[in-house]
């Protein structure tokens, strides 16, 4: 942490001054990570202090922002690809590459408060007891496309409104996980279980697009689901009182289902890997979902 603020000195940053009244402020945080080898031995551990720019308004804060960065599920995947085809593969790295550039506008951050450390203490713990905890990507792994979908049925106490909990895999390979809010209330688990295969479906489509640069064509995607009830949805376009209030967009899964981009599948409870997202499980119940998934100790 102390280099990252060296360098932040050597770099000119940031300069300490007093906030004038008509400017808003954007928060910090400290992102933490094991710099790796080849064998998966840690040789250096980062500290980066990021921005929370999501705090800041378009044409107010700022105009615009590009900044050409891999997603985790991309390098998931490429480092499944080279898995099953037992590939090497090889990295680099620049120091500080984010503070290379040069902005014009001024921007004002706030300093962290003491509930953020109550927050990073409590993530301290989980990282004390699982410090081996990692993927597992076997080499004898197939290499077909599929995923889980879950939802957590008004889980918020406060708006109640629905989680979406998802799981895509290659084979036995994870490779992409979410958990989202919806945007609104459903009136039923059955919309609740609809408008999260639709997000599922958004996911593992634009997995297929990245199979498609490996030179991989995806035949139909099967999507598993425990509800039989929305799985009925997503094939009958039949709209009645309990389906027609539903937002024209998250009828996407459906065009889809006709098109046979994807399939919907049903899964009973037991078998179904997104419930880990969902809600406290017993020790058992979480320990088995957390093998399946391929987390396992990787010391």
């Amino acid at each position: 942490m102390q280099e990252e603020l060296n360098q932040f000195e050597r770099s000119n940053v940031w300069t300490l001054v007093e906030r004038p009244s008509n400017q808003s402020t954007i928060g910090t945080k400290w992102v933490f990570r094991n710099k790796l080898d080849e064998s998966g031995n840690i040789v250096r551990k980062k500290a980066r202090l990021v921005a929370q720019d999501y705090t800041q308004e378009e044409g107010i804060d700022f105009d615009e922002t590009y900044a050409p960065v891999a997603r985790m599920e991309a390098i998931r995947m490429l480092l499944a690809y080279a898995c099953y085809h037992d590939f090497k593969l090889f990295q680099m790295d620049v120091k500080s590459t984010f503070l290379n550039g040069f902005i014009n506008e001024e921007v004002f951050q706030a300093s962290p408060r003491e509930s953020h450390l109550i927050a990073v203490k409590r993530i301290f713990r989980y990282l004390r007891d699982t410090p081996c905890l990692g993927l597992w990507y076997p080499r004898d792994s197939t290499f077909n496309l599929h995923t889980y979908s879950d939802v957590d049925y008004g889980g918020c106490k406060i708006d109640r409104k629905n989680t979406s909990e998802t799981c895509q895999f290659l084979g036995s390979m994870l490779i992409s996980w979410f958990c989202k809010k919806q945007n609104s209330v459903a009136l039923s688990t059955t919309e609740a279980e609809y408008i999260s295969l639709g997000s599922c479906c958004a996911q593992v489509l634009w997995m297929e697009q990245q199979l498609l640069d490996y030179g991989i064509k995806v035949e139909t995607i099967p999507l598993k689901c425990d509800n039989t009830s929305a799985i009925c949805l997503t094939k009958n376009p039949i709209q009645h009182s309990r389906t027609k209030h539903i937002e024209i967009r998250h009828h996407f899964i459906r065009d889809h289902v006709l098109k046979e981009d994807v399939v919907i599948e049903y899964v009973d409870t037991l078998n179904q890997l997104a419930d880990i997202f969902t809600k406290p499980l017993d020790k058992e119940r979480f320990w088995s979902l957390r093998r399946e998934l391929g987390l396992t100790s990787l010391s």
